[in-house]
């Protein structure tokens, strides 16, 4: 094993679970999120002698997934999946197994209600919460201000207290 493949297997058992995670939260299916990681591994390691360190590895690694997870939502693949495909039991259930039962339910409603919010509001709740960037790293990420940023999480939190308020009452 040469010295890249080092580094590489390193990072990937440093960060792998963590991206796991993020690709899950963006295309709500395990298994597409373990093709999109490897996707996300296998780009690294084609740039991994250019990469600068301008960024954390993490921040770095963390724009190629995001990247990854938007080609494959913009494929019409992803697009042609059925919402009953998306919310299959098997897919929910590996994504969830660390839940215990109580919670599983509950988890369920508040990830749907996330995945409901438009797409720059969901991303930035991922990534701040989920993934626990700062808000200037999650500027960079994005190519956006941090005042933006700032803004999307504002509103973004706004929209899931009125989202959920509404779901809690409409149970009761």
């Amino acid at each position: 094993m040469n010295e890249q493949e080092k580094q590489l297997t390193e990072l990937y058992h440093r960060y792998g679970t963590e991206l796991q995670r993020l690709c899950y939260l963006y295309l709500k299916d395990y298994h597409l999120s373990e093709d999109a990681v490897s996707e996300t591994f296998l780009r690294a390691w084609g740039k991994l002698p250019g990469f600068r360190g301008q960024a954390s590895m993490k921040t770095w690694l963390t724009r190629i997934a995001i990247n990854v997870c938007r080609n494959r939502l913009r494929s019409p693949a992803y697009r042609e999946r059925s919402i009953e495909e998306l919310t299959e039991a098997g897919n929910i259930s590996e994504g969830l197994r660390s839940c215990r039962p109580e919670e599983t339910e509950e988890r369920l409603w508040v990830s749907g209600e996330i995945m409901a919010l438009p797409v720059k509001y969901r991303e930035v709740i991922l990534l701040y919460y989920y993934q626990e960037l700062t808000v200037k790293e999650i500027a960079r990420l994005l190519h956006v201000p941090a005042s933006t940023v700032g803004g999307r999480l504002k509103r973004a939190k706004a929209m899931l207290r009125s989202r959920l308020k509404e779901g809690y009452f409409d149970e009761a």
